[in-house]
């Protein structure tokens, strides 16, 4: 059986002439029968008769066009979903998070999208985030957002903002005084990163280790905020981005200091599959980014 036999059992069902079902489904009433009569012949019973000038199913034909109901309903609702994916308004989208701090930037858009996409599933994940880009070549996740971007063709990196990385000191720190400083101020400090290998920190790979400079210890901190609090308490500085302290008041007993002659900005990226940068969920997560830096 196919389709058009089940919409012309239910064309009938509802119109009860051959002239207006035809006219509906946009057949010929000759094409219409022919379908119908070798329908018939394929299953070896009668689905319609005559009764006047009207056609009445049988009891196989009410039989199959409740059956056709289920069918029918079952494939236009998929044909609009998929009409909808493919216009980008539904889905899932399964985002990686390749950084700690990217999780406290995300949240500040992640009400508005909730409330833009309300068909759309949103997975928030950082399962990945050492492998974030192959994830996404294997479809286990949608979209990236890195300030690590490995620019080799396979993916499409679009850029949402710059910022720039800070050393974060309590307010009463002995380089909090300072306009600038250097590597070597950090000798004596006790280093809070994120738990992440010395290779992919940059206080490591752009300050420390440029400059032949080995901490006093260096401790690893999971949150955010609990770092922030060390830091205040003196119990170790640490580099984050600047526009973590955006909001004054929630960060009171600190302080940021930039290095001198040593520029570290950064860029953050939405990574995707080059044929996904045109989903309409996409491209709204991407202007509304932008937007609000």
């Amino acid at each position: 059986m196919e389709l058009i036999h089940f919409r012309i059992l239910l064309a009938l069902k509802r119109y009860g002439t051959l002239n207006a079902a035809s006219e509906t489904l946009h057949l010929t009433q000759s094409a219409l029968s022919h379908q119908m009569k070798n329908l018939e012949q394929r299953l070896g019973i009668v689905l319609w008769r005559k009764q006047g000038r009207n056609l009445v199913l049988t009891q196989a034909g009410h039989y199959l066009s409740e059956v056709a109901e289920s069918v029918i309903a079952t494939v236009d609702s998929a044909e609009q979903h998929l009409n909808l994916l493919a216009a980008g308004k539904t889905g899932k989208l399964t985002i990686g998070i390749d950084c700690h701090a990217c999780y406290e930037w995300f949240r500040t858009i992640l009400q508005p999208y909730l409330q833009t996409w309300p068909d759309l599933a949103i997975e928030v994940t950082s399962r990945y985030r050492f492998n974030s880009f192959e994830a996404i070549q294997q479809y286990k996740l949608d979209a990236v957002l890195t300030s690590d971007p490995v620019f080799n063709g396979v993916l499409h990196y679009q850029p949402l903002f710059d910022f720039e990385l800070v050393l974060i000191v309590a307010k009463q720190h002995r380089l909090a005084g300072l306009k600038v400083i250097e590597p070597a101020d950090l000798q004596q400090e006790t280093i809070l990163t994120y738990p992440v290998e010395r290779e992919r920190l940059d206080m490591f790979r752009k300050i420390l280790q440029p400059a032949g400079i080995e901490p006093l210890a260096h401790v690893t901190v999971e949150e955010t905020d609990i770092m922030l609090l060390l830091a205040a308490s003196q119990r170790g500085v640490c580099l984050l981005p600047e526009w973590l302290l955006a909001d004054k008041a929630k960060n009171p007993d600190v302080v940021s200091l930039r290095f001198k002659n040593l520029p570290l900005t950064k860029t953050m990226y939405l990574a995707t599959r080059h044929e996904d940068i045109q989903l309409e969920y996409i491209q709204w997560l991407i202007g509304h980014a932008q937007a609000k830096v």
